[in-house]
């Protein structure tokens, strides 16, 4: 797929939301407006090159993605079903369950617990109709039934060409701090086991 640069008006509006952390990866969880007028929830806009130096497939190529391009899009929001970004960073920084797959608990404010598998993006959790996001109080990482599991939520990407400086200086400070590129290195090779770990599961 042909990546296209953003434009500075989308840019900025990127820039407004604020992002969760994973590595030297800044995930940004969006819902976009399109040209035609449709709204799509659950995006991750993202830089081409951040992207691949995590991730390590274009999503046309990588089964089971979904994507739109960045040329389609109108507008760019907060997606009002992510997950609060202090929650979510604390998943990213336990880190993945086993190759390709994160598996928590996620407690409600009205005391119920879910048991919740996802992907290595975990922004987006499966939440009860009549509540929102807001209604998260707590998440446990590692913890859940392998076997009782809500799957979290499909999601889109969306990739860009175009310098983040927020986002370059990150990855930099990521990277010389914590030797985080020998781990991106170690991640690239694990995508491809979420699909089969699924299907054994199920």
């Amino acid at each position: 797929m042909q990546v296209e640069e953003i434009s500075e008006s989308l840019k900025q509006q990127l820039l407004g939301v604020k992002p969760s952390r994973f590595w030297a990866m800044e995930y940004r969880p969006c819902q976009v407006k399109l040209q035609n007028g449709e709204i799509i929830d659950r995006v991750y806009v993202a830089e081409v090159d951040t992207y691949m130096e995590i991730w390590g497939v274009m999503p046309d190529e990588d089964t089971g993605k979904k994507y739109i391009v960045i040329e389609e899009v109108a507008e760019i929001l907060e997606s009002p079903t992510r997950m609060p970004v202090a929650l979510a960073n604390k998943l990213y920084e336990a880190g993945e369950s086993g190759m390709g797959y994160c598996l928590y608990q996620m407690k409600l404010d009205n005391g119920q617990m879910i048991d919740v598998l996802s992907g290595n993006a975990v922004d987006f959790p499966p939440i009860p109709n009549g509540l929102t996001t807001q209604n998260i109080k707590e998440v446990f990482p590692h913890q859940g039934s392998r076997k009782n599991y809500t799957d979290s939520p499909d999601y889109t990407w969306c990739l860009f060409k175009g310098e983040m400086p927020e986002l370059k200086n990150n990855t930099e400070k990521t990277a010389t701090n914590h030797g985080h590129k020998a781990k991106e290195a170690e991640l690239k090779n694990k995508q491809g086991f979420w699909s089969k770990l699924k299907s054994r599961w199920s």
